[in-house]
């Protein structure tokens, strides 16, 4: 696979990518997460979790990159564990 490539089954591999992050991250714990919008917007990225981020920032000379932050809360550690 090449770097920055996607295979067909992309939106799989994120969403998993997502569960995974934070099933491991501590309660309370955050994910700083980094998006370029080049080929794929961000709204189908952040579609592919249940998490909502706390805030975003967009950056770059075209503005198509964004910074997302999210926070795993204790709820979503209780269900875990439950």
């Amino acid at each position: 696979m090449k770097y920055g490539k996607l295979r067909e089954e992309w939106r799989e591999d994120i969403r998993q990518g997502f569960r995974e992050c934070f099933r491991v991250l501590r309660p309370f714990g955050t994910l700083i997460f980094k998006w370029n919008e080049h080929e794929i917007p961000v709204r189908e990225i952040l579609a592919l979790t249940d998490q909502k981020p706390l805030f975003g920032n967009r950056c770059g000379k075209t503005a198509k990159t964004h910074w997302i932050v999210f926070m795993k809360d204790a709820a979503i550690n209780a269900e875990e564990r439950g």
